[in-house]
């Protein structure tokens, strides 16, 4: 079985890639030229369906996945870890754990992406190795609910936190403001996304240097602390660690959570200027994430008292207030909400393209998988994409929903860790620029199955706080 033209972007003369639907049932595609379309292998007439450019280096694919996994959670949830464990010393085990998995879970990515090049993740591995109806549901699920969702809850978070220095902590603004706040960033990113790519990801590249620099901000004050002899909640090291399944499984989840978007450059790897910036992006990327977590983790530690870290319901804040005073409460909220903002801007930007992966093969509407002819870019899948999530932002209470959103995630990851092994098995010759070694796959299919038995747990844990695992 070879990987079939219908699944690969065509290179094109004028540097877009081009993907063609012929006029028959066997979904070939045509390669068009600079003279026109060439002929296919079965008849029928080749008609450009999507054309995308080739213009996203490394600077730009490090920060779409390093940008969309920095969200919120690291600025909220840090302290509901050390409450599920019970001590500092196992919570930054936890963190550490994560991050290798969430390391081995892109590294498995890179090889599926130089293997199978074409734009749209997840989606394309399920259609080439199970075939249309499994693809058919992940692209339903995901356009219709994951990526809108998840853009809907970060732009919330940004709009709250954006109105925090003008209303204050103790004084949330009004729920329309806030609403209103979130549907004016979806505006302005949709039009950035409709009008150039490139500008789309150099705003994620600019977002994504402010969130370094907040979480940097946090280190610096941190390690300034540690340097006067204040080692606050650090001091208590392994002590009181709590060794309980359901508990230690939570703060898995909630880990796994923060460092979700290790997967992302896979959805618009077609649109690389070479399919081998993928491994190099992702080993950047994903190791830098989980230093810089790392390392504010300890900063939390050493700046709040144990039990004023244990209660916070925003670390980040708290510890900016209590080592700068009331211009922490002012300098932080703008820049978490420059995390929100950015995350939200990544989520986007490639849920936009597994629309049109979906779209131009048939499994949603072909108007979806338009491009347009002079930027290049996905408009009426970024159109669709506000649409949907407008709605969520608007009308929907999705506080609910969002628990399951990082199972039904990690799902269709260990899926894809098990097409991995099967095209390993099934297609032994097939080229992978790119390898990892089989216990990597085991890892993060042992991450898939923690975050499975959340659901279970969930109910049974009433420490769940809103801001634990639903803001990203």
């Amino acid at each position: 079985m070879s990987f079939e033209p219908d699944d690969l972007p065509m290179a094109r003369n004028d540097g877009c890639v081009s993907l063609e639907k012929t006029g028959s049932s066997s979904e070939s595609v045509g390669l068009v030229n600079s003279k026109g379309p060439m002929e296919s292998s079965n008849e029928g007439t080749s008609v450009p369906l999507s054309k995308m450019k080739k213009e996203l280096g490394l600077m730009s694919a490090v920060s779409l996945v390093a940008g969309t996994t920095i969200g919120a959670g690291i600025f909220l949830t840090p302290n509901a870890i050390v409450g599920h464990v019970g001590s500092d010393g196992m919570a930054l085990i936890v963190w550490l754990i994560s991050g290798i998995v969430s390391l081995f879970g892109g590294l498995c990515y890179a090889e599926l992406g130089t293997a199978l090049p074409s734009s749209g993740g997840e989606y394309v591995y399920l259609r080439y190795a199970f075939g249309r109806l499994p693809a058919f549901l992940y692209s339903w699920s995901s356009c219709l609910i994951l990526r809108p969702l998840v853009a809907g809850v970060i732009l919330l978070t940004f709009a709250n936190y954006v109105s925090t220095p003008f209303y204050g902590v103790d004084c949330p603004a009004p729920a329309y403001t806030v609403k209103l706040i979130a549907i004016a960033a979806l505006v302005f990113i949709t039009c950035v996304g409709c009008l150039s790519a490139k500008w789309s990801a150099n705003v994620s590249s600019l977002f994504f240097f402010i969130k370094v620099f907040a979480i940097l901000f946090l280190i610096v004050l941190g390690f300034v602390s540690l340097s006067q002899g204040h080692y606050r909640g650090l001091e208590n090291g392994f002590r009181n660690t709590t060794i309980e399944s359901g508990a230690l499984v939570i703060a898995f989840y909630d880990s796994l959570w923060a460092l979700n978007g290790w997967n992302n450059a896979n959805y618009f790897v077609g649109e690389l200027t070479s399919p081998k910036i993928l491994p190099v992006a992702l080993c950047i990327a994903i190791p830098l994430v989980i230093t810089l977590y790392l390392l504010v983790n300890i900063a939390y530690m050493s700046l709040l008292p144990t039990a004023t870290f244990l209660a916070s319901n925003a670390i980040a804040l708290d510890a900016a207030e209590h080592a700068i005073g009331q211009a922490g409460l002012i300098i932080m909220p703008l820049l978490v909400a420059a995390s929100c903002f950015g995350a939200a801007n990544g989520v986007l930007f490639c849920g936009s393209r597994i629309t049109v992966a979906a779209a131009k093969r048939g499994d949603l509407p072909r108007c979806l998988g338009l491009v347009h002819d002079v930027y290049c870019t996905p408009v009426t899948a970024y159109i669709f994409q506000f649409c949907v999530a407008l709605f969520y932002t608007v009308a929907v209470d999705i506080n609910s929903l969002i628990l399951f959103f990082s199972f039904v995630a990690w799902m269709f990851y260990g899926t894809s860790m098990v097409i991995l092994l099967l095209l390993r098995r099934r297609e032994p010759h097939l080229p992978r620029p790119f390898k990892v070694t089989t216990c990597a796959v085991s890892a993060v299919l042992a991450g898939t199955r923690a975050t499975s038995n959340v659901v279970v747990l969930a109910g049974h844990f009433t420490q769940y706080r809103h801001g634990d695992i639903r803001c990203k």
